[in-house]
């Protein structure tokens, strides 16, 4: 009905290709760059917190072994999103055009050349690091920061803006989501103990709450530098469908704002157990719920035209 509603009120025509065009696109940063930000910032840090356990209980060690593939094949499957999303792109160009994949692929030029290459770097390192290759993930991490930053070429640092935002995002909420799908699964299926599964769960929550605030105070940061260029004056945030967008979309993320502080607040400091553990993974499925609302309302906001200055 949302959806719906801004669909109404927009000024030019949305297409579902659009809205499934973009969410493609959100869906292929998320897989990454979660991907990314779970094996890096969460479980490599906990692996070496819990370095001196693992010497004497190598069951701890054993444990996490398939969360690290997990975060692999959630980043091969971010990076087909992300090749299907540069097809379709390329697709919905030609169709414009009237011409061939084929021609709209060599008239792209570097446009679509680089993106190509960034997504086979990144299907290579995702498919080694199946074999728990730890080189394969240093690459993954520099390869991610470089398709990040790859608009520093241009000279123009507000080219950045965008890019940074969705990385900051897809390393708040596409770390979340490994976690969820990957991470607590595989430790509350594991063979340990239930009060060791209780403390590893609690150990990888300690991990990623740091991720998740500075994650999301960068995208609190980005986030206002881009509506402020989109929006240009503030009565656009009543008087304009982009505006009516925009505005559904805050009352969404405060809610994953507010799911997230809870579960850090209230959540987090009773874990320790085995049903704490069971307890604080299904609140965060349900963060994940309401961040997946928030990816559909972008979508239609990206869609929709920039507001324009009033005349005099």
């Amino acid at each position: 009905m949302i959806v719906h509603a801004l669909l109404q009120a927009a000024e030019d025509q949305i297409t579902a290709s659009d809205l499934v065009l973009e969410y493609a696109g959100f869906l292929a940063y998320f897989g990454v760059f979660g991907a990314i930000g779970f094996r890096w910032l969460v479980l490599a840090r906990m692996g070496r917190a819990e370095s001196a356990a693992a010497s004497r209980d190598d069951a701890i060690a054993r444990s996490l072994q398939p969360a690290d593939t997990g975060a692999a094949i959630v980043g091969l499957i971010g990076t087909l999103f992300m090749l299907i999303n540069l097809l379709m792109s390329i697709s919905a160009r030609a169709a414009g055009k009237g011409i061939s994949l084929g021609a709209a692929i060599a008239a792209g030029g570097s446009r679509i050349t680089v993106p190509f290459v960034f997504i086979g770097l990144f299907l290579i390192t995702f498919a080694i690091a199946l074999k728990r290759v730890r080189a394969a993930w240093i690459i993954a991490g520099l390869v991610g920061i470089a398709y990040s930053l790859q608009g520093i070429t241009s000279g123009k640092w507000a080219s950045l803006v965008n890019p940074v935002h969705e990385t900051a995002a897809a390393l708040w909420l596409g770390t979340l989501l490994v976690l969820v799908t990957v991470g607590l699964p595989t430790l509350l299926r594991s063979p340990l103990p239930p009060e060791s599964r209780g403390l590893a769960v609690a150990d990888m929550i300690g991990r990623f709450y740091p991720v998740a605030i500075c994650a999301s105070l960068l995208l609190v940061a980005t986030g206002i530098t881009t509506a402020w260029r989109h929006l240009k004056f503030v009565a656009a945030l009543w008087t304009t469908s982009y505006g009516y967008a925009l505005d559904v979309k805050l009352v969404f993320v405060a809610i994953v704002a507010a799911l997230g502080a809870w579960n850090w607040r209230r959540m987090r400091p009773r874990l320790g157990t085995e049903a704490a553990a069971q307890e604080i993974h299904r609140s965060a499925k349900a963060e994940l719920f309401f961040a997946a609302i928030v990816l559909l309302i972008t979508g239609v906001l990206v869609s929709l035209p920039a507001p324009h200055l009033p005349h005099p």
